[in-house]
């Protein structure tokens, strides 16, 4: 009996048992269906969110739907969303004579804006005119203006997600006179950063164009074939007559030679063989006094770092630094890249020093901007030597000009900068100072010459500085060096 009872209990537990199993087997089924169900249900959500987005773009919902739809708060920060810059631009004007040049920089920078298609109104008297900042550089340039009042206005812009706008307007008088001072021209300066140096430094270095050698071959190789062509139809008596001129020509030429000509450097006869017949060229009086005085150099980036201290322990008493130069091409202008180190050192080492600017000016109105930007760039230090304006060939722009024209330009800048209180002179070479320049309106300022020469022949009007070589040495500057002698 007993163990009928006991089978009957443990039947009864088994039973217990299986249906426990079974339930939690069901309930884990379940679950696994509602996970299943709930993913469904999320990427129909998603599914439904795509959509809605592409019904934004197709307009067919606006964006507080879409937001409300997926719970953003349009109040909120939305780390998503673009908000433009804004910037406000200033209208700074600017005229020399007869010219207008409109200038628009970030208020809060003071710097140019560049890269934005600004359009500007301008309006004097009844007339309205639009222009468009077409080389996106931050400067419209109007050359030709009338006299008169103008004002300019400032359309606003949207440009790579940055607002434009102008709150004024700004108005400037136009004159048809000219004044020879300074003008803002410190946020026109470029560095070679930024432009193509290839083009717009074009001057070739250690070149001698002082003496026009081109020329007087040029100039002999046509007096000889006119000779033989003259000699074709003469007699032979004409022809010994000839011969006898020509011999006696030759001896006058080396008689000059022998006794130390000051025409031009002094060279043995071409036909003696006699070494004691050439002078020792360095104890010649005219060669002396032509080399007394003062010596200098003239140095720009192209002649790389300097040690000056060597410099001046050499015996070298200035230095002529260049500051910089309008480019051959844009006609931008830009500092010489090595300016700031050479005069800090310079005036370190003890050398008076004094500036140069290599000018592509082609009008009044530019001479008048270098001088400015040369003014800006030498404020600040004491010049014990004069601020040259440099002008010779460059194979650009300064080159095209009129002997008239470009004397025009070397006034403007050299009145600008005597009325801005500093010793103005100008540099050139014999063959500019005689042909490409009215020199002889210029005696009033120093005049530096180049000719490339033992004793210079240069004799229109007077000179203070003679370089007398590119290719001196020194020690302290690697290469090749331009070197001076002051009267």
């Amino acid at each position: 009996m007993i163990k009928k009872t006991q089978i009957i209990f443990i039947g009864i537990i088994v039973v217990l048992l299986v249906a426990l199993l079974g339930g939690i087997l069901v309930r884990q089924v379940m679950a696994d269906d509602s996970e299943e169900i709930q993913a469904m249900e999320d990427n129909s959500s998603i599914f439904e969110t795509v959509s809605s987005l592409e019904a934004l773009n197709l307009g067919i919902i606006d964006g507080e739907q879409l937001r409300e739809e997926n719970g953003i708060s349009s109040d909120g920060d939305d780390s998503n969303s673009f908000e433009k810059k804004d910037v406000t631009v200033a209208i700074s004007l600017r005229s020399i004579q007869d010219d207008l040049k409109i200038k628009l920089s970030d208020a809060s920078t003071g710097n140019l804006i560049y890269n934005v298609d600004f359009t500007v109104t301008v309006k004097n008297n009844d007339k309205t005119t639009t222009y468009s900042d077409t080389d996106r550089d931050g400067i419209i340039y109007l050359p030709y203006v009338e006299a008169g009042d103008y004002t300019v206005f400032m359309s606003d812009i949207s440009s790579d997600g940055v607002n434009y706008h102008c709150d004024k307007s700004q108005t400037i008088t136009v004159s048809d006179s000219i004044e020879y001072a300074k003008v803002d021209i410190k946020d026109e300066i470029k560095t070679e950063a930024e432009i193509n140096v290839a083009e717009e430094d074009t001057k070739v270095q250690d070149v001698d164009e002082t003496t026009d050698v081109n020329a007087e071959a040029s100039a002999s190789s046509s007096a000889s074939q006119e000779e033989q062509i003259f000699d074709e139809g003469i007699s032979e008596d004409a022809e010994d007559l000839l011969a006898q001129i020509e011999a006696e020509t030759n001896a006058e030429e080396e008689a000059k030679a022998i006794a130390g000509a000051s025409t031009a450097t002094i060279t043995a006869p071409a036909n003696s063989g006699d070494a004691a017949a050439v002078p020792d060229i360095t104890t010649d009086p005219v060669y002396v006094a032509a080399h007394q005085g003062s010596k200098g150099v003239d140095v720009s980036k192209h002649n790389g770092n300097i040690d000056w201290g060597a410099v001046k322990a050499s015996g070298i008493d200035f230095a002529i630094i260049r500051c910089g130069y309008r480019g051959s091409s844009s006609g931008a202008l830009i500092v010489d890249p090595l300016y700031y180190q050479n005069m800090i050192a310079a005036t370190g080492a003890g050398l008076n020093v004094g500036v140069y600017f290599f000018s592509q000016a082609v009008n009044e109105v530019e001479a008048i901007e270098e001088a400015s930007m040369v003014l800006e760039l030498i404020s600040g230090y004491s010049l014990q030597m004069p601020v040259y304006i440099d002008v010779e060939k460059s194979n650009g722009r300064g080159d095209a000009i009129s002997v008239e024209e470009r004397s025009a330009t070397i006034a403007a800048f050299l009145a600008t900068i005597r009325n801005a209180g500093y010793s103005a002179g100008l540099y050139s070479n014999k063959l500019w100072f005689e042909n490409r320049i009215n020199t002889a309106v210029f005696t009033d300022y120093k005049i530096w010459l180049a000719q490339y020469v033992d004793i210079p022949t240069y004799t229109a009007t007077r000179y203070d500085m003679w370089q007398f070589t590119s290719k001196g040495s020194i020690p302290g500057i690697a290469g090749n060096v331009d070197m001076n002698v002051l009267k």
